[in-house]
């Protein structure tokens, strides 16, 4: 009689295409001897175990061979027989490879292993095949912050928001996750693994995911994460610190703003965090009666920047403004200020009039700061005031007529204009002082181009690929050049078809195709 499929032995498969989970397996067994025979005894069909892992069908639909099989794996989770999951889950990788979930599963079975890097991997896999299935960037944050690369993790639950900015699709999977899909099953008992690794996992996701809410101006979302890291691990004062300075103007509650910095600066307080506490007490009183440090000023400038390394930038900018209630003439913070809202506005939001003012700030109080004038060109040239950037640029030529970024921005802008020889002098300017910049020589290319130079215009695209072999705009328009303009088709084709593979990488279709109709003229 044939066995059912429910029936199979399917934990001991690995697939014989990823040595690693073959690894992953052998551990397992040193590990756990007597696994099997515990997981024999669990093995039998259970209705409660099917109701658990039947909610994962619905939330990554695939157009499966056997959907049954692909269950099998999810159930082997639920149970956490983490070797029977990677048995299921690793061949089936090799039965249907485009399979997005599978890599979403495999990438939660290693990090259920404590294999982080190795769920990170599976977790990227599983986006580049369907880079909207959200859950994987709130899985992806996670493994990243547990490797230690916090940086990673904020942007990764930034794309998330970017993606779903409803906090119920968020609330869901990680909640049902944690409790449902056996991360934090103990092969060996059974039971939950160390304490307390749940809870500050999941608290730790809904903190990151308040951090991507603000950064999209979502504030009562965020409210409603950050709160939910509270209640989950109630002693959590940085999520606490968030609440209270939501509170100060985004939410304008006061009484909750004190509760929640006066919990923060306790929490702060009992771990020995003397310097957040300060920051508490400060952030929680009018700007009068906050007691200063002597070096206040500079200690929320240092968050200012550690925010803004890791992506922050809103909570970045709110740093900055206490930075300067201390020190008003603080240039560093206007500056950096400037940049965390031109970060801002490359995010979608509407923040480039504020970038604009901070770094006039900056020139007021350092008139020769040149670094401020090339940063307010760029904030100019992105609102297309073409005028104002050579304004601009041509005081901060009187500053350091040695800085290449300041031939760029005035070649781009002159170009914007229609002023093409003085476009082109600007970046034979910047391409002496800095030979090796990617964007000027690209630049020169394409003024080379304008003014009908091409053999110019070629040799500076060829100078790219010397910087950048990978880069598909010079590619691609070498492979114009060459087939338009000298009728050489051989070096053509190959830039050519080099520019289509490095667009399909990067998923831009429309240029593929625009690739592909130039291959096939060539052919005809």
């Amino acid at each position: 009689m044939k066995k059912s499929r429910s029936a199979r032995k399917t934990y001991l498969r690995f697939s014989s295409g990823d040595e690693a989970l073959s690894t992953l397996g052998e551990e397992l067994l040193k590990k756990y001897p007597d696994m099997l025979e515990k997981v024999e005894r669990f093995h039998r069909t259970d209705k409660a175990i099917r109701r658990k892992a039947e909610p994962v069908l619905e939330l990554f639909p695939y157009d499966w061979e056997d959907p049954e099989y692909f269950m099998e794996g999810v159930m082997h989770c639920v149970r956490g027989n983490y070797l029977g999951a990677l048995g299921v889950f690793s061949d089936l990788m090799d039965r249907q490879p485009k399979a997005y979930p599978v890599y979403h599963m495999l990438g939660y079975v290693c990090g259920s292993m404590g294999k982080y890097k190795m769920e990170a991997d599976y977790y990227r896999k599983a986006l580049k095949l369907k880079p909207d299935a959200v859950q994987v960037y709130y899985d992806l944050a996670i493994a990243c912050w547990l490797m230690g690369k916090e940086q990673k993790a904020f942007a990764a639950m930034k794309d998330s928001v970017g993606r779903v900015q409803d906090f119920n699709v968020a609330d869901h999977w990680l909640t049902y996750a944690s409790d449902n899909l056996g991360r934090y099953i103990d092969p060996d008992t059974l039971a939950e693994k160390e304490e307390g690794e749940k809870v500050r996992c999941q608290a730790q996701a809904y903190y990151m995911l308040g951090h991507a809410f603000v950064e999209f101006g979502l504030n009562a979302e965020a409210r409603t994460a950050f709160k939910n890291a509270v209640r989950v691990q109630p002693k959590f004062a940085d999520a606490y610190f968030e609440l209270g300075a939501l509170h100060i103007k985004k939410l304008r509650n006061k009484d909750r703003r004190k509760k929640y910095l006066e919990e923060a600066e306790r929490l702060y307080v009992q771990r020995g965090d003397l310097l957040r506490a300060s920051m508490a007490q400060q952030l929680n009183q009018s700007r009068d009666e906050a007691p200063e440090e002597e070096d206040s000023a500079e200690e929320w400038m240092k968050e200012g920047l550690r925010l803004q390394t890791l992506g922050l930038y809103q909570r970045a900018v709110d740093a900055y403004k206490m930075a300067i209630s201390f020190e008003p003439q603080f240039l560093d913070a206007y500056y950096n200020m400037g940049i965390a809202y031109g970060s801002l506005e490359e995010q979608g939001m509407d923040t480039i009039v504020s970038a604009i003012g901070a770094f006039k700030q900056s020139i007021r109080i350092k008139p020769d700061f040149v670094h401020a004038y090339i940063a307010l060109s760029a904030a100019y040239l992105r609102r297309g005031e073409h005028r104002e950037v050579i304004a601009v640029l041509e005081k901060a030529l009187e500053i350091d007529p040695e800085n290449y970024n300041v031939y760029y921005y005035l070649g781009t802008a002159y170009r914007s204009e229609g002023q093409l020889d003085l476009a082109l002098d600007m970046f034979e300017r910047g391409v002496f002082l800095a030979p090796d910049s990617l964007q000027v020589r690209f630049s020169l290319g394409l003024v080379c181009m304008d003014c009908g130079e091409h053999e110019s215009a070629r040799d500076a695209f060829l100078e790219v690929l010397r910087i950048k072999p990978d880069f598909p705009d010079a590619h691609y328009l070498l492979g114009y050049l060459y087939r338009e303009v000298f009728g050489v088709e051989e070096p053509a084709a190959a830039h050519l078809r080099k520019a289509e593979k490095l667009y399909a990488k990067l998923k831009d279709h429309e240029r593929v195709e625009k690739i592909q109709q130039l291959l096939n003229a060539t052919h005809e």
